[in-house]
Formats: C-alpha cells, structure tokens, sequence
C-alpha cells in the first residue's frame, strides 16, 4: 500500500501512516486479517484522510486480486452527514479517474474488456469488481448490505449508537471484513467513540483482556496543560516529524483557541476525560490472575453474591473466595438477561443458586437488604436451609469501601472480560458527610460490580491468628 501510494498517488506518506497501515494489514499464516474493528486517532489535518484514500484505492487497483481481500466486492464510507462522507469519497473518485484512464462508457482504456470501471460523483466508483459508496445517518442509507470495507470518519460526530449498529451487523457475512473508524478526540455526547476509545484504554492498561480482533491507534498529548511543548505536540500530532504540519500555524492556535478547543483538537484528548471513581482502571488491571477460582488456589468455603436491576431485565450471580496467597477471587458465575422482553423472575435467580450450592462449599450467600430478590431470597433461605445474608445500607457502604481499598492494595484477583466492562462503567454516589459512598449506574447497568464488592467484603477472613485473652 505504501509503494502503490508513491506510484499511484505520487504521496510519500509519513511514517505514522505508515505503521497504520502496516498494523490494518496484519495476519495470520492462512491470510486472514487479525482486526475487524479499527480504531485510529491523531489531531486535527494530521492526514486521517489519506490512509482511507490510500486504502480504498489500493484495494480498487492492486489488493482486490489477493485473497485476503478478494470477497471485498463493496466498500462503504460512512458518514453523520453526506457531506463529511462525500470528501474521502471524492478523493477517491478523482484518484481513480487520474490513474484508471475512465471513459464516458464507463470501461478502462487501461485494461480493455477486463475492467469494468466507472467513477462519477453521485452514482459511486466502480473499479475490478470494487463498488464504492456513501452512507450516513439517514434511515435506510445503510440497510440491506454487506460491505467488506466500512471507513467510518469523524465517528465523533455520532451522538447515538443507530449508525454503527446498523452497520456493524453488516459485516459478519463477509470474511475478513473490517471498519475503520478514524477521529480526533470528541465531545461528552460522542458515544460511540467514546466507548470504542475507553476499549482501548481498558486494553492498554490490562483491566480488559486484549481482544486481538480489535486494533485501537491513539495519538495524543500526555497531559492537558502541556503548552507549546514540541514533544508533547509531536505525540499527538506525528505529522509535525515530516513536515506536514507547521509549527508556526499550531502556535497560532495555541494563542487563539479556547483551551477546551485546543485540548481536542491539537491534543487530542478528551477535554472531560476527569471522572470521579474510587480507583483507576490501571489499578484494576494491576489484579489481573489467570484462573483467579482455580480448586488448587481456594481450600475453604466460597461467597455468592446476586444483584438485579429493578426492571428485572439483566442480573448477575457472582462467586467469590478467598484464596491460599490471601487475595479474594472473583468471577462472574452467571449474567442473566430477559428473553423476548419477558423480564426474569426470582426463579432465575434462585435454581441457580440452589444448583451451585450443590457442587462448591457455600459460607455465604449475600444480597442488598432493598433488593428486588430479598423476598425471595428470604423464603428460600428458610425452605432450603441456605445462608443467605441481607446487607442493609451500613453494611454496604463499608463494603464498598472494603473493596475499592482491596482493589488498590492488589488483593483482588479477577479475569472476567463481563466484569471489566461493567467496572469501566461503574461511579460512585456520596451519601452523608464522611466521604462513604455507594455505586451508582452511569450509563449501564453495574449488577456485576455491585455483586463483587459485597462478594469480596464477605469472602474476606481475618488473616491474622486469633488471640484469646484469659
């Protein structure tokens, strides 16, 4: 791709573009692409752009005839608007017209008879049996395909999720098929990036599990108040290293921009990136145990712990122990969720607790005293003889002080991808004047959260010996 830009393009990319596009081609030993989903951010005129334009049109002249990418028929670029999706969509168009030779039948002089070619502005690009076209938010612009490229630009102009879910189903019906999204750092209504860049840093500091399938490039600044150091500046701005960006011009921005304009655009990062939350996703990763549950690490009795939401539309039964190094196992035994919009039922919630009692020494099973489950739990307890322990509102804000502390001092031990996610959503509400807090939901639903820290606080055994005082 880097060669065909020279030749074809005339352009000698810089080398940032050149390790993304060398990082989108990776694969294994059979040809098949590693990432489906791609990431990349840089600041702003950094040239996203020309890796899109450099990969399109490489697929259209050369790549479509390797067979990696040969069930690439149909490559989308998608858009909020038509307008932001028709500016890569018409470089690529007079890149093709300047190298395919296109003529007004619609057939390239290049390669008579063999290449069925055509390049206009609103009817899409055709070239070697690639068709190339627009999508945007627009209800049933993007129905009914299947693309094997998505070029998804400036995805922080997507405030929901109903592009990208009508797009993403898309690709499953293709091999190999990939989306790449490009942007610079958004707004707190930029949803979609916003989760596909908190992925990313769920990855990178090990509190999530690395999804080979998903390629994350974020180029940004380290800090927010950096002021004009060059390289800081560089971070985020690579193209500042093979000159296509002048340093005279980012001073100027420095002098006029608004400091929240100045954070986004030059240093691409979040300018609300400070949230309140009782520890760090690093500090969480810090736990990360392989097998954290394994028989041969826990000699003594386990904790399962429960937790719905008050709709009934998604639970968590969650078992805990402690282990012989000390540290408090966690996993995620069972994420329940309704079917068909039947919401659960206590049942759910209580056969399969009844079920796990059967297999693993059970000393507790614990639940919040307000919960939707605690009547049930209550009959069950008696009926079947099981230690079920209700946690009222004391109990639980020393619980989850008992966990956050647990949590940076690297006594939890954890590897469940379902309770990473849910971590990287959990907040905290104040209650009273002490600093005691709770969790609260932020934008999803934290049962699994909620379940391990009462989980923890009562899987946890004094380690230190007894002392009797006569």
């Amino acid at each position: 791709m880097i060669d065909w830009a020279k030749r074809r393009l005339h352009m000698t990319l810089g080398p940032w573009q050149c390790y993304a596009l060398e990082r989108i081609g990776e694969h294994d030993a059979d040809g098949n692409l590693l990432a489906r989903i791609i990431l990349i951010s840089v600041a702003r005129q950094n040239g996203k752009s020309v890796l899109v334009r450099t990969l399109v049109g490489w697929l259209m002249d050369e790549g479509y005839a390797l067979k990696t990418y040969t069930p690439w028929d149909f490559v989308l670029l998608a858009a909020h608007d038509a307008k932001q999706a028709r500016i890569p969509y018409d470089f690529i168009r007079r890149d093709v017209m300047s190298y395919a030779d296109i003529n007004t039948w619609g057939h390239s002089a290049r390669r008579q008879g063999v290449d069925r070619a055509r390049a206009t502005q609103f009817t899409g690009i055709e070239l070697n049996g690639v068709r190339v076209d627009v999508a945007t938010s627009q209800p049933g612009s993007a129905r009914g395909i299947s693309p094997g490229l998505i070029c998804f630009d400036e995805v922080l102009t997507q405030t929901s999720f109903e592009t990208y879910e009508v797009l993403s189903p898309a690709q499953s019906a293709i091999p190999n098929s990939q989306m790449l999204m490009t942007s610079t750092a958004g707004f707190a209504d930029s949803v979609v990036l916003r989760s596909m860049h908190d992925r990313l840093y769920r990855q990178s500091v090990g509190a999530e599990q690395h999804d080979p399938t998903f390629l994350g490039l974020w180029w940004r600044a380290d800090d927010d108040d950096i002021g004009l150091d060059r390289e800081q500046l560089e971070k985020a701005n690579p193209a500042l290293n093979d000159g296509r960006l002048s340093w005279s011009s980012i001073r100027n921005e420095h002098l006029i921009l608004p400091r929240g304009s100045w954070i986004r655009e030059r240093l691409n990062r979040w300018s609300d990136e400070r949230v309140d939350a009782p520890f760090s996703l690093a500090q969480w990763g810090a736990n990360r145990e392989v097998d954290p549950l394994h028989p041969q690490h826990v000699s003594d009795g386990y904790v399962i712990s429960a937790d719905v939401i008050s709709t009934w539309a998604e639970g968590s039964i969650i078992v805990c122990a402690q282990r012989n190094d000390g540290r408090i196992g966690i996993e995620v035994h069972r994420h329940l969720l309704e079917r068909n919009s039947v919401p659960l039922s206590a049942d759910d919630f209580t056969s399969e607790i009844a079920k796990l009692a059967q297999k693993i020494k059970v000393d507790a099973i614990v639940y919040t005293a307000s919960s939707p489950l605690a009547p049930a739990f209550e009959r069950h307890g008696v009926e079947y003889a099981l230690p079920y322990v209700a946690v009222n509102a004391v109990r639980n804000v020393m619980a989850c002080a008992d966990f956050s502390e647990a949590v940076i001092s690297k006594r939890i031990a954890h590897n469940d991808p379902f309770l990473d996610s849910q971590v990287a959503s959990a907040q905290r509400r104040f209650v009273g004047t002490d600093g005691a807090w709770r969790w609260t939901i932020s934008n999803a639903p934290i049962t699994a959260v909620v379940g391990a820290t009462l989980g923890v606080a009562y899987a946890a055994k004094n380690a230190s010996p007894i002392q009797v005082f006569i």
